[in-house]
């Protein structure tokens, strides 16, 4: 066997190996997009479910028993809407404050945070806020209102709002 074909024989060359490796990382990275991708649009869809829930409960169950809307919104206004749905994708509650002053309490005295605790100081921490909005316009000094807005803040789209029907 000549030195040549022993030479050609042994393997690949330094080019088929370097296109194979940079066949793979643009493979990963067209996988990791995709899957970011499919993140954010489940998590608006997320949002926009919990935001239809919300506001059927107000116009077809709470107006219809009050005549009127809530001026703040929490899931105990709401009974009929799975209280999962008012904690949004990042952990944020509507109606509840981002941490409350028991959570920071215990969070000093143990310095150990629950896993719910933990998730919305690292949303907070990171920038992020509430997805969900409740604003009630129109109040009178018991709490009744006319109007409101209900909105959520979605990724990489404008914001979805839905708004209290006119109810002449």
């Amino acid at each position: 066997m000549s030195k040549q074909q022993h030479l050609s024989e042994r393997g690949f060359t330094v080019i088929e190996l370097v296109f194979v490796v940079l066949l793979a990382v643009g493979a990963s990275f067209l996988a990791f997009q995709q899957i970011n991708s499919l993140k954010t649009a489940n998590d608006n869809a997320q949002r926009k479910t919990a935001i239809n829930s919300m506001y059927y409960a107000l116009e077809e169950v709470y107006y219809k028993n009050h005549g009127s809307y809530p001026q703040n919104l929490k899931p105990s206004t709401l009974p009929s809407v799975d209280p999962e749905l008012f904690t949004d994708p990042d952990g944020f509650t509507l109606g509840k404050e981002i941490v409350s002053e028991d959570e920071l309490q215990k969070l000093a005295d143990t310095g150990d945070a629950s896993d719910d605790v933990a998730t919305r100081l690292s949303a907070a921490m990171s920038g992020k806020g509430p997805n969900y909005h409740y604003e009630a316009t129109d109040c009178d000094n018991a709490g009744n209102c006319k109007k409101y807005k209900l909105r959520a803040d979605l990724t990489g789209e404008a914001e979805y709002i839905k708004s209290s029907r006119d109810h002449k």
